[in-house]
């Protein structure tokens, strides 16, 4: 996969933050986090790599009751949250590696350059990936599903990489197939962790295999801190959004959602990138 051409605007390197789940205040504060550093625009190329405690995640225009069993979720005290970007619901936890990329500009492509980044760092785990319409499949079980979301200055790709949860954990979060098929419903696949395809694949191998084949795709990887900017721009997400459950269960900001047009926040990209960015997330 190491192989598959490469945007000419990556091949001069890259920022890169890797970030554990302790220090950045839990599952809603990781999404605001995303959404931050695409609207605060990130100078050049950057990739984070994640992980996110127990929750499920829905795609900012997926209706809970379609997607969710929220009857299990709240027996197990599991959140039920919703992100900025399109694509389907996932299950979320210490098992997953999440994978973003995000750029200043619009890059129509994005999503195909991170599915071919995540593709070539399972290659050097010794597995035999494959990119199909919604994601990145080792044989017919789905490993990984990624969505996109364009801002007026920015793009960002992120995926999840299904590293040790167990598949039937997934499984018990979410609904079945609804008989009635709406538009922006999940595409439900066959879903198998890593480590069923090769027992000594865990969370390390994975993150180490990212950053592997980052730097031979792109050339120089620069760590860095978070920026002001991306500071400031989750706490405002977090006020406006993120801490408030109407978001989450409706998609409608909360009583502060004033912040985030003092923030001049831009839900519409140009004119040529209104049409759905997003693939599946599941």
């Amino acid at each position: 996969m190491s192989g598959c051409p490469v945007s000419a605007r990556f091949q001069r390197g890259m920022d890169v933050l890797v970030q554990d789940y302790a220090g950045l205040g839990g599952e809603a504060a990781n999404l605001a986090w995303e959404e931050a550093l695409v609207r605060a625009v990130p100078p050049r190329p950057l990739l984070r790599i994640w992980q996110n405690g127990t929750c499920v995640v829905i795609g900012r225009g997926q209706r809970v009751s379609r997607e969710v069993n929220v009857a299990a979720c709240a027996a197990s005290g599991v959140p039920v949250l919703r992100r900025a970007s399109g694509g389907g619901t996932v299950y979320q936890d210490l098992g997953n590696l999440n994978i973003s990329v995000a750029v200043p500009g619009w890059e129509p492509g994005l999503a195909g350059e991170l599915a071919a980044l995540v593709a070539g760092a399972i290659g050097r785990l010794g597995l035999q990936p494959s990119i199909g319409g919604r994601g990145v499949f080792i044989g017919p079980a789905k490993v990984s599903g990624l969505a996109s979301q364009v801002t007026r200055d920015g793009t960002l790709a992120h995926a999840t990489l299904l590293v040790t949860t167990p598949a039937g954990r997934v499984q018990a979060y979410l609904t079945p197939v609804p008989p009635d098929r709406h538009p922006l419903d999940s595409h439900r696949s066959p879903a198998l962790p890593l480590c069923a395809h090769n027992p000594a694949v865990d969370i390390t191998a994975c993150r180490q295999a990212v950053l592997a084949e980052a730097a031979s795709r792109y050339g120089r990887l620069s760590p860095r801190a978070p920026r002001p900017a991306e500071r400031r721009w989750q706490a405002r997400l977090l006020a406006g959004r993120y801490r408030h459950d109407s978001w989450h269960r409706t998609g409608q900001p909360g009583d502060n959602a004033g912040e985030l047009r003092s923030g001049r926040l831009c839900q519409t990209p140009p004119a040529a990138c209104r049409h759905r960015m997003a693939t599946e997330v599941r």
